[in-house]
């Protein structure tokens, strides 16, 4: 085992997709720049591992005459000449090979930050360092840096720091905000697993493990759309968990996806409504794509009425496109359709005030 410092001018922690464009705009600008992943791969939730979509602001063709710009519009553009089929292994390789372009980056794959040293009040703190763990590698990493830039999706740094986060949904009241419930809770979206297939051309047999669910048992047959020749993300509604802790039951959460994918191709190979006979499965993931965990407290508070009604904020840093999207707390299982959007009447602001932690 080795233990050593690394210094920088900023590190940050998370190289998902925000990570990834954080480590790169720094770089750019000069700094020296360690960027910290936990994955063998970059890109988060849209790298071969989730294989989640990207979108952004296009929100898939509603807001037809936007388009990215920037270092995300560069990967777009990239990928689009090397990988027109949208291979995910390939947008991995556009990704590393971007990372790997600025020389003002250190990667760190493999790497689980879990410890943070800060200090101050906890109206002022100020984050000094972070150790992770390379796991094949056995080194124990403390990096230290001027500035860093939580990009864990959990926000697992920003936590051990201190920094004030919220957690589930306000009450309406609170921001006035029309699809808010009554009563504050702590439900958020669940997480999802997704699956592809595969064609082979001859006949395939399916036998099916004896932790799949039998989905005849359950709503899904009724209220989700099953068909034979769809697999990634048109499965985007197997997704559960949002009446728990997405971080403290991760595990029960994946193995209750598992189950139910393997059951749904059970229910597809075996149960004589589909067209499947020469179908496979090539691939199913193992780590959930979460949507959503602790969303720390900034100067300001991006809410549904900023949204809808395209709010201008000066301190502007980006666009969405998005709808707000809202799941049931129940997911697969629940009675009501997978999710419901509210469009803005085109792309929307998203302010610098909100992405960063005011006491942190």
């Amino acid at each position: 085992m080795r233990t050593e410092t690394v210094k920088s001018d900023v590190t940050v922690v998370g190289g998902g997709l925000a990570g990834m464009n954080a480590a790169i705009a720094a770089a750019r600008l000069g700094l020296k720049v360690a960027l910290v992943q936990n994955r063998p791969v970059l890109g988060g939730n849209s790298s071969s591992e989730v294989r989640v979509w990207v979108c952004g602001a296009t929100g898939h063709g509603v807001n037809r005459y936007a388009r990215e710009t920037g270092i995300m519009g560069e990967l777009f553009i990239e990928n689009q000449y090397r990988n027109p089929e949208g291979n995910p292994y390939l947008w991995d390789l556009t990704l590393l090979e971007a990372v790997k372009a600025e020389s003002n980056i250190s990667l760190f794959l493999n790497t689980d930050v879990r410890e943070v040293e800060a200090e101050g009040e906890a109206e002022e703190r100020t984050i000094q360092s972070v150790t992770g763990w390379m796991m094949g590698s056995e080194r124990l990493i403390t990096f230290e840096s001027d500035a860093f830039i939580d990009c864990t999706g959990d926000g697992l740094v920003g936590f051990l720091a201190g920094a004030d986060f919220r957690l589930g949904r306000e009450a309406r009241h609170e921001f006035n905000e029309e699809w808010a419930p009554e009563v504050p809770d702590n439900i958020t979206l669940g997480s999802t697993l997704l699956f592809y297939t595969q064609d082979t051309g001859k006949p395939v047999r399916y036998v099916a493990p004896s932790f799949a669910k039998d989905i005849t048992t359950t709503s899904i047959p009724i209220r989700r759309v099953i068909r034979s020749g769809d697999s990634g993300c048109h499965y985007w509604w197997i997704e559960w968990g949002g009446e728990l802790d997405t971080v403290d039951e991760n595990e029960r959460i994946r193995d209750e996806l598992s189950s139910v994918i393997y059951g749904i191709w059970d229910y597809i190979k075996n149960s004589g409504h589909f067209d499947a006979e020469n179908m496979t499965l090539e691939w199913v993931g193992s780590i959930p794509g979460k949507r959503e965990y602790r969303r720390f407290i900034g100067d300001t508070i991006l809410t549904q009425n900023d949204i809808l009604a395209q709010r201008e904020f000066a301190d502007r840093i980006g666009f969405g496109g998005w709808s707000i999207d809202l799941h049931p707390p129940q997911g697969m299982y629940a009675e009501e359709s997978g999710s419901k959007h509210l469009h803005a009447d085109g792309i929307y602001h998203i302010p610098f005030g909100s992405l960063y932690s005011k006491n942190v």
